[in-house]
């Protein structure tokens, strides 16, 4: 179906592929490897309240600190250092202006953004100075406890995309996209890509809690210090190289009679592994203390036991949990302990601490659903009118995380709870654009779902570009191309469903789409990713844009008509080797991917028809991979179509 084109592709470089979603080789810098995870933007100056104008010259601040990972990838450290120093002045000249200090929190929270860069473009720029071997990062050490407690659950024995992450052997062979390590430099391996994607669907590890900055910088480190093994065995297993502890006498386990009020198995053990395991895992074990089973639980930590039978006093977890001793379990918070937990806990020390799972060395997680399979199941007890009320209260609440005081005004049709600090009539606008957009694409997909999605769909609309900054920095906890206009959320199970947008006004250009294509554009991708199964980013923007393109409403869009024309441009500027990239993700700038995944989206319509289109869609939705979609309804590979793609590109006019 896809005729064989010139195997040359468009550009002549060589660079190994890298993919992840929304992260990009020819783009990407050690600036974001930190500087995506440690904006923190608080929402208003202290002083006097800013303008307009300082308050956008703040968020262009923040923006433009991104873009030294461009001058950073194309080793122009000078320029990059001077683009660095200018933004310092920038800031230091509104603080000024606005009458605060350097330690005011939106200002630091921007200087950090910049202190962070300025410390990666130094690595970038031969380490800084500083010699590798004094970089101090040792991988046993150091990356193993990050690695095991947040990677293994998913690149372990049943490792997803081929990636085992649960030797050194492993992560130097890497998965299906290939090597996840450059020695010496963070900004080009994979690992360091994949754990700052701004995109939630494809940042590792998957969940609501990226890695912490400093967790980050650690690898980051590691990297840039050659990414060295300072292990005996590569192919041993990464939780074997922790330092073990002496060996202990078995500790007695007292077995439940059936007469106890608390089961330890129902309801003590589901919150110790699913809000207390992240930290005291058998791979992190802080303090050394594992709840990974009952008899590690027994033998607590390096402060000695935990739980002392009947003696609530004794028992240091209930002291910790308590608040009778430093530092309160669980870190950080407690809304991982519930009243209910507490006085179980309580009842079930006081009874004896009594076991009923059979083997005490068996791992709870045989025993205990994992926090997801918990979710789920209540989520499956919802009725709709319960999903509704979660929907509206979720929503309220990202509201105000994001404007504390500012009224959130709301349109509710059938299908749809559109939001924002618009005028009234101007959501009212919104809410008709997205539900005829609905109608389409029930009619196209069959679908069958009343309301669409459970609880309906969330649309937040934004006046300007900073209210969407700032939505995506306190909710989503991502920062966003200024290319960016929009996007949408849907996690599985829909527990979160949304699309996020500002105000771009009625008249689109060739660089601003206009409000009405981006609504139809996101409402799109929103349906295309109700499954839960992961969707190629170019597929899930290139046919929100194609199908909101083809409503009728659109097809004047000058936006639209020079996508083709930046397709081509980005394709020259990439570093793919092999025609298969083409439809990776993270091979283009997420600023691009719109571009290019409207062209591709063109390209295998014109090839197949409409009909092919939605089968190649529905297999994906199936939970087929990309191949196999593409080879049962196209009968090509990624490797065929992306040649055919480029070479139908060869010639597009644009930058030289």
């Amino acid at each position: 179906m896809f005729p064989q084109a010139r195997s040359k592709m468009v550009g002549k470089r060589a660079a190994p592929m890298i993919r992840s979603h929304h992260s990009v080789l020819a783009h990407f810098t050690r600036a974001a490897v930190l500087g995506m995870v440690v904006v923190s933007l608080c929402h208003t100056l202290d002083a006097a309240p800013p303008t307009p104008a300082q308050r956008k010259e703040l968020a262009d601040i923040r923006a433009d600190a991104g873009k030294v990972r461009t001058l950073i990838t194309r080793k122009k450290f000078d320029e990059a250092r001077a683009e660095i120093t200018a933004l310092e002045d920038r800031l230091g000249k509104l603080a000024q202006e606005v009458q605060v200090t350097a330690e005011d929190p939106a200002i630091a929270g921007v200087q950090r953004v910049i202190d962070a860069q300025k410390t990666l473009l130094d690595k970038a720029d031969g380490g800084g100075g500083m010699p590798k071997e004094k970089l101090g990062v040792s991988f046993v050490d150091d990356v193993v406890p990050i690695l095991s407690g947040k990677c293994g659950n998913c690149h372990g024995d049943n490792a997803r995309g081929g990636l085992r992450l649960d030797t050194f052997a492993g992560m130097k062979r890497g998965g299906q996209s290939g090597p996840l390590l450059v020695p010496g430099n963070p900004a080009a391996s994979l690992l360091c890509q994949r754990l700052t994607s701004p995109n939630p669907q494809a940042r590792m590890p998957r969940g609501p809690e990226p890695l912490t900055a400093q967790e980050i910088q650690t690898i980051a480190a590691w990297i840039a210090g050659g990414a060295t093994f300072d292990g005996d065995d590569e192919t041993a297993i990464l939780r074997s190289l922790r330092k073990k502890t002496p060996d202990e006498p078995e500790p007695e386990v007292a077995m439940a009679t059936g007469k106890e009020s608390v089961s330890f198995t129902k309801d003590i053990a589901p919150t110790l592994l699913n809000t207390c395991g992240g930290c005291h895992s058998d791979q992190r074990r802080a303090g050394g203390l594992s709840v990974m089973s009952f008899e590690k639980l027994l033998r607590g930590g390096e402060s000695g036991r935990v739980l002392v039978a009947g003696n609530l006093e004794g028992s240091r977890l209930w002291r910790l949990v308590n608040g009778d001793e430093t530092p309160v379990m669980p870190a950080g918070n407690m809304t991982g302990i519930t009243r209910e937990f507490y006085n179980n806990l309580r009842t079930w020390i006081t009874e004896g601490v009594k076991y009923d799972g059979g083997d005490p060395k068996r791992p709870l997680r045989d025993l205990v659903p994992t926090a997801e399979e918990m979710q789920a199941a209540e989520l499956a007890k919802l009725t709709p009118e319960d999903w509704l009320k979660k929907r509206q209260a979720d929503s309220a609440d990202m509201w105000k995380r994001t404007f504390r005081d500012a009224p959130m005004r709301m349109v509710e049709g059938d299908d749809l709870l559109v939001m924002g600090d618009l005028p009234q009539e101007r959501l009212q606008q919104v809410h008709n654009w997205a539900a005829d957009q609905l109608q389409r694409l029930k009619t196209a997909f069959n679908i069958q779902d009343k309301p669409v999605f459970k609880g309906k769909l969330a649309v937040f609309v934004f006046k300007d570009r900073f209210g969407y900054d700032e939505f995506n920095s306190t909710v989503e906890r991502r920062t966003i191309p200024r290319e960016i206009h929009g996007h949408s959320t849907i996690t599985a199970g829909q527990e979160r469903a949304l699309v996020a947008l500002y105000d771009l006004g009625d008249e689109p250009t060739t660089t601003s789409p206009g409000t009405q294509l981006v609504v139809l554009e996101h409402v799109t991708s929103a349906v295309l990713q109700r499954s839960g199964r992961d969707m190629p980013d170019w597929l899930v923007a290139g046919t929100g844009l194609a199908l909101a393109g083809a409503s009728g409403a659109s097809t004047a869009n000058p936006y639209l008509s020079q996508l083709n024309i930046r397709a081509a441009d980005s394709l020259r500027g990439t570093t793919l080797t092999q025609p298969a990239q083409v439809l990776a993700d993270g091979s283009f700038p997420p600023g691009d991917v719109p571009a290019i995944g409207y062209t591709l989206v063109q390209f295998m319509l014109r090839q197949g028809g409409p009909a092919s289109f939605g089968q190649f869609v529905a297999r994906l939705q199936g939970g087929d991979s990309l191949d196999a979609a593409l080879r049962a309804v196209y009968r090509a590979d990624s490797a065929s179509i992306g040649t055919a793609f480029a070479a139908s590109l060869a010639n597009v006019g644009g930058k030289k």
